[in-house]
């Protein structure tokens, strides 16, 4: 039995948002991915491939964790899919006061077992490998 399906067009909206703003600040167009892909977009300049991108939605400032996590599944499939392309897959995060990225090629700060738990959890597949990013070393989208 397939997973369900957790994002809502709501989910989508926000993310569309905020890949246009970094599209606008990268100078580049943007493909809404298939959920094969794994990955939420892909970034397009003249017609050619520049970027892939997964983004992320915090309702938090930047400095309220340490740390960004991730799932260690969807970082393996980004950095398969950059091989593959020879482009970048940025993990993008839009906090409550600043966009920040970073590349998904990027060594990870740590890996714990991790996701939704307890009352938050919603099927067995929420707890999963997960790899942490300290939020210092993301660039700030400027």
């Amino acid at each position: 039995m397939a997973r369900p399906l957790y994002e809502t067009e709501a989910d989508l909206s926000r993310e569309a948002k905020v890949m246009h703003t970094a599209a606008e600040k990268w100078n580049c167009d943007y493909l809404k991915l298939p959920l094969s892909y794994r990955l939420d977009f892909a970034l397009i300049r003249s017609n050619r491939l520049v970027a892939l991108a997964e983004i992320r939605v915090r309702n938090v400032a930047a400095s309220t964790y340490p740390t960004i996590i991730f799932s260690v599944n969807k970082r393996a499939k980004a950095n398969q899919l950059s091989d593959q392309t020879k482009v970048p897959s940025f993990f993008v995060v839009k906090y409550d006061d600043e966009i920040r990225y970073i590349d998904f090629a990027e060594t990870p700060d740590d890996f714990q077992v991790g996701g939704r738990t307890g009352a938050n959890r919603r099927d067995q597949a929420d707890v999963e490998l997960v790899g942490h990013y300290d939020v210092a070393r993301m660039r700030v989208l400027k």
